[in-house]
């Protein structure tokens, strides 16, 4: 089960914009017991070859054997206890920490934090409960020496296009990546040049698509529509900072060697 979100977040940047289109289309259809080649094809007016090399390059051999491995992920998320309850919630927190780490791709992770290191400015952003997660993010970079800063309040937020430059990056937290307010900003930060790495849950969305690179973590179906937990978030950012000084060490490692080898 886990082999599916983590084959989806590996191999995603991968596929072509098509071939994303109908992974996208798939991962968001309802009725995927009934779901067959001809209706994709018919409603995007893509191919049935080009369908079958996205869900290959997933590492899945058919269609068939990727339809039926999110079926079966699909069944399992949405078996619910009768009723809620402190055990109940303690497994989901582990079910989902335990995910989000398989799906925590070693060179996706190290390309982020190379990208921030490498950035003369990072915008860090998320709204509503998100807001804290970045907060953290943001004070961890800070302190780390990185020129920082942490926006989620309307009006900052709509003023990062005039700013933000292609030597800069933008880190978004979004559990849903479906705000619109954010989507228009990211979409005008794409027009600078500047580098786009977000950080969502395992779904098609937009913020997902605009971004340069995309990190996805698990986050179970949820009852509640606000206050929804943004612990997978966290965990997410940890080890995105955790990556950044590991890179970090290992650049100034080979700095060193190669400054006494010159000698």
């Amino acid at each position: 089960m886990d082999a599916v979100y983590s084959q989806i977040q590996k191999h995603y940047d991968e596929l072509s914009s098509t071939e994303q289109l109908a992974i996208d289309y798939i991962l968001d259809y309802q009725d995927l017991d009934n779901l067959k080649l001809k209706i994709i094809e018919e409603a995007l007016h893509i191919s049935a070859p080009t369908i079958i090399r996205a869900v290959k390059k997933l590492n899945f051999r058919t269609f068939t054997e990727f339809k039926y491995a999110l079926i079966a992920t699909k069944q399992k998320e949405e078996q619910a206890l009768p009723e809620q309850s402190y055990e109940n919630m303690l497994q989901t927190m582990a079910s989902d920490f335990d995910r989000t780490l398989h799906m925590m791709d070693k060179e996706k992770l190290m390309t982020i934090a190379k990208t921030i290191l490498a950035s003369r400015r990072i915008f860090c952003i998320g709204i509503g409960s998100s807001a804290t997660v970045v907060n953290s993010f943001n004070h961890k970079l800070k302190n780390f020496g990185l020129w920082s800063n942490d926006y989620s309040e309307v009006f900052p937020i709509r003023d990062i296009p005039d700013v933000a430059k292609n030597e800069d990056c933008i880190v978004v937290f979004s559990l849903s990546g479906s705000e619109e307010q954010l989507i228009e900003v990211i979409t005008a930060c794409k027009v600078t040049g500047c580098k786009i790495i977000t950080v969502t849950s395992l779904s098609s969305n937009a913020l997902a698509n605009l971004s340069n690179i995309a990190l996805m973590i698990h986050q179970s179906p949820q009852q509640r529509k606000k206050m929804r937990s943004r612990l997978m978030l966290s965990v997410a950012s940890e080890i995105i900072f955790e990556t950044l000084l590991l890179v970090n060490d290992q650049q100034e490692s080979q700095q060193k060697n190669t400054a006494q080898a010159m000698k």
